[in-house]
């Protein structure tokens, strides 16, 4: 299970991590560089491997610890030696680095995993140490650490990709930002772990539409509860955005459920999918019976053939 434990710094780890870019390798050098005791600097590396960040080797009985090549990796290394005058444990340790992956994502910000008082407290750190810029009534990250938002986004990635590869190798991953990702898998695997919803045309079934596939289509998001029929419609196009046959699944969903679906819940999280142009000419397709029409918009012809067949309508 994902948290914010799994992600976020500690101080102490950043200072590992900092002790390793300026070359200190073995756990001698490490444990003199940062004052860490040796059973916090045992977990703490322990941290930083699952993070996907350092590798350890031997030589004869010493260890030594060194950035991994991932491209993550390679870029904490590069902040770490770049802007090593940059009080790095204060910026990246708690609830900074969620900050921080919304703002580098232009995200509208979630306060769900904390307050406005502690957004407004770790704003104004990172305001001051020149990370964030104002722009628009919103926050940017400051180009002069352009590193650090290719960091933060390739981080994302590897979270992800880690996590959903831990349940199943054949999982594949169609759609992710802001830790939160929608993949298929194939029927015979087990997900049952927490935060993990079926979703589109995995739930057609269960709504009326007798629609069969091969496999299973998840969303993954420590901030949802449940999956809504406006969620599943979206997580739909996102099988295929420029297809018209995702699209045509959309319709028959969104056109069963027309009386129950809240048209603005779904419009407000189309934009943050990048779905509103589609939602909005889908919607004007079925009030206009097909008077509207788009490339990725089947025929009004082909959708009331489809729309029989599945028993949407009589």
């Amino acid at each position: 299970m994902m948290n914010k434990l799994d992600y976020a710094f500690t101080k102490s780890e950043i200072k590992v991590l900092k002790a390793i870019a300026n070359g200190s390798h073995s756990l001698s050098e490490i444990r003199n560089a940062t004052s860490i005791k040796s059973s916090l600097l045992s977990y703490d590396i322990q941290k930083n491997l699952r993070k996907g960040l350092i590798k350890t080797t031997k030589k004869g009985s010493a260890k030594y610890i060194y950035f991994s090549e991932s491209k993550h990796a390679l870029l904490f290394r590069t902040i770490m030696s770049i802007y090593d005058y940059v009080d790095w444990e204060s910026i990246l340790c708690d609830l900074a680095i969620d900050i921080l992956f919304q703002i580098a994502n232009e995200s509208e910000i979630n306060f769900e995993d904390f307050s406005r008082v502690t957004f407004w407290r770790y704003v104004r750190n990172l305001k001051a140490h020149g990370i964030l810029d104002s722009k628009n009534n919103s926050y940017v990250i400051n180009p002069r650490f352009s590193e650090l938002k290719e960091f933060l986004i390739e981080y994302q990635l590897y979270l992800i990709d880690t996590l959903i590869k831990s349940i199943s190798e054949r999982a594949t991953i169609l759609w992710q930002k802001d830790l939160e990702c929608l993949f298929i898998i194939p029927k015979n695997v087990d997900v049952s772990q927490e935060n993990f919803y079926r979703t589109a045309t995995s739930l057609f079934h269960d709504l009326g539409i007798p629609l069969l596939s091969e496999f299973d289509v998840y969303f993954f998001s420590k901030n949802k509860d449940g999956i809504r029929i406006e969620d599943a419609i979206l997580h739909t196009l996102l099988l295929g955005p420029n297809d018209v046959r995702y699209t045509l699944y959309g319709l028959l969903l969104m056109r069963k459920e027309w009386e129950n679906i809240d048209k603005e819940y779904l419009l407000k999280n189309s934009q943050k999918l990048g779905l509103s142009l589609q939602i909005n000419a889908m919607l004007q397709f079925l009030r206009t019976q097909g008077e509207r029409k788009g490339l990725t918009l089947p025929s009004w012809e082909e959708f009331m053939a489809k729309a029989r067949e599945y028993k949407v309508i009589d």
